[in-house]
């Protein structure tokens, strides 16, 4: 982001801190929706390949110089769009493609369910397209289910982070997190995120004792920045994200969408990464099936989950040739 021009903005619930590029004449606007652990700067790569189209990359809650509350509801995606939306109109802006990364790629999703009509695209990488649930959820209901479907529990990391114990663990040695989080080996993120236990394990475990090659992206210089960022900010708010789930904040945001808004009704792209063990190439395929999805585009590259960092330039080409189809003028 270091291009970019960086803002703040109070709105009606909190400070954010976001970061803009120069307006481009004729070209559509892009919002750029990080995931978890990470803040806007995990846009860098790929923003380098779309320096022709303005774009908007907000720090969101629980990260970086944004507000960081500890309180699940406050992670509502009702009120987070609507954050959004005040982002926008501070930049006179009408309209976007939202593009989103983990839990930002369903935070994009979501800004179209709750204001179809401030957007004119969804980009969504690794997460595929799910309407709005009003059904509560359980955690352990849905790993029983995803290891029937799948033969592993998809979520079985998440009972680790939505523990009373994870802010503290994780707050101890956030290079720990980032070490197992980033490491190299196909079949890694599934053995870390996938086993029950292995994630609060992994965290307990000297480095000595057990030990993970880095993907090439995760640099010395990046485990530092991250180190830093959280000895500051710790997970107690980024953790939200997910007890925002598990304690039914979402599922009961969801009860005012419109049933007409499941429907995306806008050009969609589904960047699938064939080494993410946790969001799988099926995401997209209920909505699919049921006709929310007219207009989708759906491309798989080779890449673990975080995929900015580690192909940005094979992402940025697919969003390039994409945007350049079906928006230029």
């Amino acid at each position: 982001m270091d291009k970019f021009q960086k803002k703040t903005i109070q709105t009606a619930r909190f400070n954010y801190t976001y970061y803009v590029s120069a307006p481009s004449p004729n070209r559509p606007t892009l919002l750029l929706l990080h995931g978890f652990p990470d803040d806007a700067h995990l846009w860098n790569g790929i923003a380098a390949k779309l320096g022709q189209y303005h774009l908007i990359v907000p720090d969101l809650i629980g990260y970086a110089g944004t507000s960081k509350p500890t309180d699940p509801a406050a992670y509502s995606h009702a009120e987070q769009t609507s954050d959004l939306i005040e982002i926008l109109d501070a930049e006179g802006v009408g309209q976007v493609i939202s593009v989103g990364h983990d839990w930002g790629s369903q935070l994009a999703q979501r800004l179209y369910n709750y204001h179809p009509e401030r957007m004119s695209g969804l980009i969504v990488l690794n997460v595929g397209y799910a309407p709005p649930s009003t059904a509560p959820v359980d955690l352990a209901a849905l790993n029983a289910a995803t290891e029937k479907l799948f033969g592993y529990p998809l979520f079985a990391y998440q009972e680790f982070f939505v523990s009373a114990e994870a802010a503290g663990i994780l707050d101890a040695d956030p290079g720990r997190l980032y070490d197992g989080i980033h490491g190299a080996g196909r079949d890694w993120m599934r053995e870390l995120f996938c086993v029950p236990g292995n994630m609060r394990k992994w965290m307990a475990t000297p480095a000595a004792s057990w030990s993970v090659a880095p993907r090439p992206y995760a640099t010395p210089a990046a485990r530092a920045a991250f180190v830093d960022r959280f000895r500051t900010g710790g997970f107690a708010a980024p953790l939200c994200w997910y007890r925002a789930i598990s304690e039914n904040v979402q599922s009961e945001a969801a009860k005012s969408v419109p049933e007409a808004n499941y429907v995306v009704r806008v050009p969609t792209l589904f960047v699938i990464c064939e080494q993410d063990a946790v969001c799988r190439r099926e995401g997209s395929d209920r909505a699919k099936e049921a006709g929310l999805l007219p207009d989708i585009e759906e491309k798989t590259i080779d890449s673990g989950h975080w995929c900015p960092y580690e192909k940005p330039e094979e992402v940025g080409a697919l969003m390039l040739a994409f945007l350049e189809k079906r928006f230029s003028s």
